[in-house]
């Protein structure tokens, strides 16, 4: 049986953020998959007076760092609608870099410049594999984060243990979609069918606290539990090991293209 044939008797239930997700699930379409879409994950910019000052106060020193690291494709979009705010032309000597050829590609897309990006793996331990950010090169030298609130400091501590001065431009915020837990109690499940693909632990986390706000006993996290995952990387794998979720497909990165790949390769029958 071919690829396109099995994966027509499943269903992926699609987490992206709901301006995501639209273009998450016709690729799944495209590749013979049911879809069902469940965003767990919404962000929108940082509102507060004392934030937006922050971001504020940093853009305008930007000529005063190295290097500015941008950790998601909304990192860069957020931080650009400031920087081209403040900076007409962008400062000269500025070294920039991406977690994921994507965010790479959106940087150079939006403010037509290269960057350094992490290799295939796509997360904060692949781009400080690269020599450009080795102790050597980044002591004494001044990084800029570009992110959202909260979330991994990997990069920053190991920059700083490295001599780095390290500070965090939070631009926006990841919250759970409120109407997430009353969607959920609608998702008919069927462990033979479904697979509900995780684009990040933060993601993971907002399944789980989800399906725990609809059953106090947890009954829906049980039946949950019993579907297979599909997420990106071996630390997402671990964490949903952690909680429960031992039936795993796990993607070489959080690109839709390569989470694609590990679905189908997954799901293929002779």
């Amino acid at each position: 049986m071919s690829s396109e044939r099995a994966s027509a008797q499943l269903r992926v239930i699609a987490t992206r953020p709901k301006e995501q997700n639209g273009g998450w699930i016709k690729q799944l379409q495209m590749h013979g998959f049911d879809s069902y879409s469940l965003p767990l994950l919404e962000l929108s910019p940082v509102k507060s007076v004392q934030q937006r000052q922050a971001i504020k106060n940093l853009i305008l020193e930007l000529d005063s760092y190295h290097g500015i690291i941008f950790v998601s494709q909304n990192a860069v979009a957020y931080a650009c609608d400031w920087i081209e705010d403040y900076w007409p032309q962008l400062p000269i000597g500025l070294g920039y870099f991406a977690v994921g050829s994507k965010t790479a590609s959106v940087l150079r897309n939006r403010l037509q410049l290269d960057a350094i990006a992490a290799n295939s793996s796509m997360d904060s331990e692949a781009l400080l594999s690269r020599p450009e950010l080795q102790g050597n090169r980044v002591a004494g030298q001044k990084f800029m984060i570009c992110r959202g609130v909260g979330g991994r400091t990997t990069l920053a501590d190991v920059l700083t243990s490295r001599g780095a001065e390290v500070h965090y431009c939070e631009l926006y915020q990841r919250q759970c979609p409120q109407s997430a837990a009353n969607q959920l109690t609608q998702v008919k499940i069927d462990p033979q069918r479904d697979i509900i693909a995780l684009f990040s632990g933060e993601t993971l986390n907002n399944l789980i606290d989800s399906a725990k706000s609809v059953n106090a006993k947890s009954d829906t996290l049980t039946s949950l539990q019993r579907l297979q995952l599909l997420v990106p990387g071996q630390r997402v794998a671990q964490l949903a090991r952690d909680a429960g979720f031992l039936r795993l497909i796990i993607s070489e990165n959080a690109s839709e293209n390569a989470m694609l790949e590990a679905l189908t390769q997954a799901t293929k029958t002779n």
